[in-house]
């Protein structure tokens, strides 16, 4: 199958929701055809390698690629959102959050996708979801589709307690927010009370973290990979391209290890 083409779109709208998270509106009549997605599909937005957005890409230009989840999609209006965490590192952020922070209407760049994420395990007896901000889009996607009698939780970190937010969620499932200050996200986990049964679980967070939290999924609680989606979304001192190298290396010696 063909990769869908890229697409010029144009800012509507950026807003701040959080104080460490910037939603962005885009629209045109690019996404009236859009293909319809599902909890934890993302884009990809086009740079150049000055950081600036990439408008028309060309051939022998290379770009750097920045991928985001979709938070939500529109047809009706040919809008989508996606939210983008803008803290910087030690006075220092990447091209997509210093873009984010002064993108205003009317700005037009280039987006790639849809692409998707591996669904949720279809039989479970409860759900765990954990992130950091970065994947707070997709978990509040898979709260939202999930039936009403559904029970477990959802363990978040955030930069600051300020950026917890209200979640769409079955009655049945808690949502724990966890600031930088308290503890990691792989150390907020092992905390938790362990439910019976068999759970679905989904974890999206930085490099490091995935691979504690997968160990600890593996070896302490003995998860089936099969009822398991588990992914860095990013990795600490290191660029997109960078972490991708990383992930596609990790991602071969753990299957090897399952092997």
């Amino acid at each position: 199958m063909s990769k869908p083409a890229p697409r010029v779109v144009e800012v509507i709208e950026s807003f701040r929701i959080t104080p460490n998270m910037q939603r962005i509106v885009l629209g045109g009549a690019t996404l009236e055809d859009f293909p319809e997605t599902r909890p934890g599909a993302y884009v990809k937005l086009l740079f150049d390698l000055n950081g600036d957005p990439v408008v028309q890409p060309a051939k022998d230009k290379p770009v750097a690629m920045r991928t985001y989840t979709i938070n939500s999609f529109d047809r009706q209006k040919a809008q989508m959102s996606i939210d983008m965490v803008v803290h910087a590192k030690d006075g220092v952020t990447g091209p997509a959050a210093a873009w984010a922070l002064s993108a205003k209407e009317g700005d037009k760049l280039t987006i790639a996708g849809p692409g998707s994420s591996k669904a949720l395990a279809e039989n479970y007896d409860w759900v765990l979801f954990a992130g950091d901000m970065t994947a707070l889009p997709s978990i509040r996607n898979y709260l939202q589709a999930l039936p009403s009698h559904t029970k477990g939780i959802a363990v978040i970190a955030i930069e600051h307690e300020t950026d917890a937010t209200t979640l769409e969620k079955p009655e049945g499932v808690s949502i724990k927010w966890v600031s930088k200050k308290e503890a990691t996200l792989s150390d907020a986990l092992q905390r938790i009370d362990w439910q019976q049964g068999t759970p679905a679980v989904w974890v999206a967070c930085e490099f490091s973290q995935m691979r504690k939290i997968r160990s600890w999924l593996k070896d302490e609680k003995q998860v089936p990979h099969s009822q398991v989606y588990i992914s860095s979304y990013w990795r600490e001192g290191r660029s997109e391209d960078q972490h991708k190298i990383d992930k596609r290396q990790d991602v071969e010696a753990f299957a090897k290890q399952l092997a």
